[in-house]
């Protein structure tokens, strides 16, 4: 179902110093890029520039560091972004010496998080079943990301939570907590408040990806997924707080509270990440992003772009065929690389789609 939000959409997009891409600007499709090439050619290393564009790190890589062509001490990648009929420019440069550089109009930008908030972006990576089988760190920053677009205050919460809690803990890695605990009530305060935008958040996700999944592959029939927020819901937070302080000061470290909370999948009420196939994990990864796709194409932002890595190469032809479809119906941006151009043209016909064929890392378009 097409969203009637206004889409964001990348104009153009040049990268500069990215892996082994040569300096170079693209002029993209408003719907479909389907960019083409073998393995080790530099195609997803232009999805790694949208990645650094939309939230200021690669997709693929924790560290810059191997982002940045060997030759150079940064990179650099820039965009022509429209949204809601409106243009403007972004550029982003990162340094191997951790230094951050961002501009909207050529204008500086201070805050990373304001400069993120222009380009809400998801990455379709059918290899990341850490999303389900790694830490919960990973599934608390799904619903983080998706909220940070999706609801206006949330961020402050965040941000809230997030400093006592590291006060907290830093005077509980000194020994310096005393007979009162001078955090206390604005840990509860902010805690409830971020729990409360996770778990709405996780309510409407839950049944958004159920459907999804049943869509992409019968054998998920019996997906689910279960919020957990960090203490144990039989009593409250203060009263889990107070359970824990011994275990606290002990071990130095807050132990219960919505840093520790999780969206866990289940398939027929089992975790997933014990009962699901290799294959099966990567389509239901594919169904998750797809359902933080489509949540927060009903929020403030209006509809992500969507950049997928290599579907055809990780799913059969019958699911890369799926999550096209799927992709196609949201009305969004999408750019798609593959080492098989003409399957997955097929999977577009009928759509608007450039080509883009990157050698050796260079691009060049036969649509150009």
């Amino acid at each position: 179902m097409t969203n009637d939000n206004p889409s964001v959409r990348l104009d153009s997009l040049y990268v500069e110093g990215l892996r082994n891409l040569f300096t170079q600007r693209l002029e993209l499709n408003p719907q479909t890029n389907v960019i083409a090439g073998p393995n080790g050619s530099g195609k997803s290393s232009i999805l790694e520039g949208v990645s650094l564009l939309a939230t200021g790190r690669s997709f693929r890589s924790a560290s810059v560091r191997p982002v940045i062509h060997h030759d150079r001490d940064d990179c650099v990648v820039q965009a022509r972004i429209i949204q809601g009929g409106a243009a403007f420019s972004a550029g982003i440069r990162r340094t191997r010496a951790g230094e951050l550089t961002l501009k909207v109009n050529g204008e500086p930008v201070s805050s990373l998080a304001q400069f993120a908030a222009l380009l809400p972006t998801i990455v379709l990576d059918p290899t990341a079943t850490d999303l389900i089988v790694g830490p919960p760190e990973g599934r608390r920053r799904l619903l983080d990301g998706a909220l940070f677009h999706v609801e206006q205050g949330f961020l402050d919460v965040w941000r809230r939570y997030q400093r006592v809690l590291r006060q907290r803990n830093a005077a509980l890695r000194r020994g310096m907590m005393g007979a009162e605990d001078p955090w206390l009530n604005e840990l509860v305060h902010t805690g409830l408040a971020l729990t409360e935008h996770r778990s709405k958040l996780a309510e409407r996700l839950a049944p958004v990806f159920v459907d999804i999944a049943s869509e992409l592959s019968p054998e998920l029939a019996g997906v689910g997924l279960s919020y957990r927020p960090g203490w144990d819901q039989a009593v409250s937070l203060e009263a889990g707080l107070a359970r824990s302080r011994d275990s606290d000061n002990a071990q130095g470290f807050t132990h219960v509270g919505p840093h520790r909370a999780d969206l866990r999948l289940l398939w027929r009420g089992r975790p997933a990440a014990d009962v699901m196939s290799r294959g099966q994990l990567k389509v239901a990864v594919i169904a998750l992003r797809l359902a933080q796709g489509r949540v927060m194409a009903v929020g403030r932002t209006g509809s992500p772009l969507y950049v997928v890595d290599d579907i055809a190469a990780e799913l059969d032809a019958n699911h890369a065929a799926q999550v096209c479809d799927l992709l196609r119906k949201t009305g969004s941006q999408v750019l798609l690389t593959t080492v098989n151009e003409h399957e997955v043209m097929g999977f577009w016909a009928g759509t608007p789609a450039k080509l883009f064929h990157v050698e050796q890392g260079r691009v060049t378009s036969p649509d150009s």
